[in-house]
């Protein structure tokens, strides 16, 4: 799932959202891109499964524990990345802290909340805003998963009628869609506490794998429909994400995982989907743009294909890095102190 994830993010970077200055795609490649935004519901509904499957609920201080461990983690590649990048691109490519935060603000008192992940839209990167929308769900997944738990399909509808009512629910210093981004994370948590349910069924899949791999295709294009054409009113774009992760995770599960060299490539990108992610948008936007986006090769699929390379490249050599200088190993030692 993540290694789809993070391909549909460079899609929608690319040519779904490019940098301003960057002439709009056209034709498959901007229908894609556009499609492509699903990979925040897909990396949510993968971080609320991943959660649930390492959560046992016992006590308010083991939630803090389990808590502060998941940030660790987080901050440690984070920080590496923030440290390595933003000067690398304030001093050799002219992106300064004003630029980025914006004039007559306290620059000290934004770089310090940038560096915690919590500043959103108005990051350094831009596209680090998504760091703030999953702390926050982290502070929140203990109260989540008890919810799931306690009233699974009351709480799947509960978290839809917010995410219907986003636009009329206003929560302060909320510049991420907390209402509306919420339900795909509940949705992974929800899959992963009923998965183990489902035994019978799954043998009933594996007996009928054609019929389903069938249907799973079905619904998946149903669901992109949906997703893409304002055919339900109020219910198509971002707010169909959710489902349509949901979609692909079946499509998954009943199709991808018997195309052995294809699921060994996704794992791959799984991998360095965090790096990738981190790091994408300082070549997209902040150094590579001029070239990226210039010409007919560049434009008609070469660009996404040089992306790629380069995110892996760097994300190999990051991970290099961090293993030299121990970065998992003072990871192990914090968590194994909580």
């Amino acid at each position: 799932m993540k290694g789809i994830a993070i391909l549909a993010m460079l899609f929608h970077h690319m040519y779904g959202a490019p940098p301003p200055e960057v002439e709009p795609y056209t034709g498959v490649l901007a229908w894609i891109g556009v499609l492509g935004k699903v990979c925040v519901a897909m990396f949510l509904f993968c971080s609320g499964y991943g959660l649930a499957a390492q959560y046992k609920p016992i006590s308010i201080k083991d939630d803090i524990k389990f808590i502060l461990r998941r940030l660790t983690k987080f901050y440690l590649n984070y920080w590496v990345i923030f440290i390595i990048f933003v000067p690398i691109t304030y001093f050799v490519f002219g992106r300064t802290l004003t630029d980025a935060y914006g004039e007559h603000v306290n620059i000290t008192k934004r770089l310090v909340i940038d560096l915690f992940g919590l500043q959103g839209f108005c990051s350094y990167n831009i596209t680090w805003w998504f760091n703030k929308l999953i702390i926050i769900l982290y502070l929140l997944f203990p109260l989540l998963f008890r919810a799931v738990r306690l009233k699974p399909w009351l709480a799947v509808f509960f978290g839809m009628a917010i995410m219907r009512c986003s636009s009329h629910i206003h929560i302060l210093y909320d510049n991420i869609d907390l209402c509306t981004w919420q339900f795909p994370f509940v949705l992974g948590i929800g899959w992963k506490c009923y998965e183990e349910k489902s035994a019978n069924i799954q043998a009933w899949l594996d007996n009928h794998k054609p019929l389903i791999a069938a249907v799973s295709l079905c619904v998946l294009v149903g669901v992109i429909i949906l997703r893409m054409y304002p055919i339900i009113p109020h219910w198509s774009g971002i707010r169909i994400d959710g489902f349509l992760a949901c979609a692909i995770a079946i499509c998954v599960i009943t199709i991808v995982r018997h195309m052995k060299y294809t699921t060994k490539a996704l794992i791959f990108f799984g991998k360095h989907s965090m790096n990738i992610y981190l790091t994408h948008t300082f070549l997209n936007w902040y150094w590579c743009k001029d070239w990226l986006h210039t010409g007919e090769w560049m434009r008609g699929g070469g660009d996404l294909l040089i992306l790629t390379v380069l995110c892996l490249a760097i994300s190999i050599a990051l991970e290099f890095m961090k293993q030299k200088i121990g970065i998992y190993k003072l990871a192990d030692r914090i968590v194994k102190r909580l």
